[in-house]
């Protein structure tokens, strides 16, 4: 509720801002018949992921953005309940304000973590929702995949071209100069690669979310950050993880006006890869190796020495 009422502010006092009523409106424009990325030149996001907010349609901007907050934010609470109430807290980092702020997808994700049917949304940020399904894999998501796509075509069969004429018309917003808005992953920035180091821990879930979400390509803003509070354990790691989190926004609050924007997302990227991904990883690295896998792949590694096998748990 919290969280829905800061989205709820944040549309009623400036709209343009939020990226769920951007995405609403594309939504809007493509079940009506129309080309959103005609309505919406620019447009990032693939058709299939925007036919999920057809539901969102039926409400009025501003309950729509607290709507898909609420929601979202319910099920990021969910997930963080797993291991105890500890971490709990993680709910109130600021990367989970700014994806308040903004109506961004990490919650919703980090909440298909513990809720498999919340799958079906991975495919309206494939790149970022990788993750999640390498860290709990269902049929959930490759079910939505295969629905949406083909209503996608149905709808507009030239949506994947339309789609990558939008994205040349923001390639100005990404690599070098003033406008620039560079995506990259965090294994590629100062220390990341360090992160690799989890996949010695590869049979645990959130190993597998830590270093999935260090090597897909993000825009390095704080919001992506949400998923990994489901890696803490207990009061001081997620407490570790509340507060670096803040440090980081405080310092990057601090040093604005950034002159070029690129500066601010590259700093942005590299101290959350730093004091963030980095001490997630020491504590997996302080965890067995153990955990539930299909039966097929059990065999399969059935021969991998110990250290590297790992064991079964089902309680992981």
């Amino acid at each position: 509720m919290i969280a829905a009422f800061v989205t709820y502010m944040h549309a009623v006092m400036d709209p343009v801002q939020l990226d769920i009523s951007l995405l609403r409106h594309a939504a809007d424009v493509a079940v009506r018949g129309g080309n959103p990325y005609a309505a919406i030149p620019g447009l990032e996001y693939p058709l299939p992921g925007l036919l999920l907010l057809a539901p969102w349609t039926l409400l009025p901007d501003a309950a729509a953005s607290a709507l898909f907050t609420l929601v979202g934010g319910t099920a990021f609470a969910w997930a963080l309940m797993a291991n105890g109430y500890a971490p709990l807290i993680g709910f109130f980092s600021p990367g989970m304000l700014f994806a308040a702020q903004v109506g961004q997808y990490p919650p919703l994700y980090a909440g298909a973590f513990a809720i498999a049917p919340l799958g079906v949304f991975l495919i309206a940020k494939p790149h970022v929702g990788f993750a999640t399904f390498v860290a709990r894999p269902s049929w959930w998501p490759v079910a939505s995949a295969i629905v949406c796509t083909t209503i996608a075509f149905a709808l507009q069969p030239t949506w994947v071209s339309d789609w990558r004429r939008g994205l040349a018309l923001v390639g100005a917003h990404v690599g070098d100069g003033p406008g620039a808005f560079p995506y990259t992953a965090p294994v590629l920035l100062p220390g990341g690669f360090l992160v690799l180091s989890a996949l010695t821990r590869w049979r645990r879930p959130e190993a597998r979310l830590l270093v999935a979400l260090a090597c897909v390509p993000q825009s390095m803003l704080l919001y992506e950050t949400v998923p990994l509070a489901l890696v803490p354990r207990g009061w001081r790691q997620a407490s570790l993880y509340l507060v670096t989190g803040h440090l980081i926004w405080r310092y990057l609050l601090a040093q604005n006006p950034w002159p070029v924007r690129a500066e601010y997302v590259t700093a942005s990227g590299t101290l959350y890869t730093i004091f963030i991904f980095l001490p997630l990883t020491v504590m997996v690295l302080h965890r067995p190796n153990e955990g539930r896998i299909p039966e097929v792949l059990e065999r399969a590694v059935g021969r991998w020495p110990s250290w590297i096998r790992g064991r079964e748990s089902a309680s992981v």
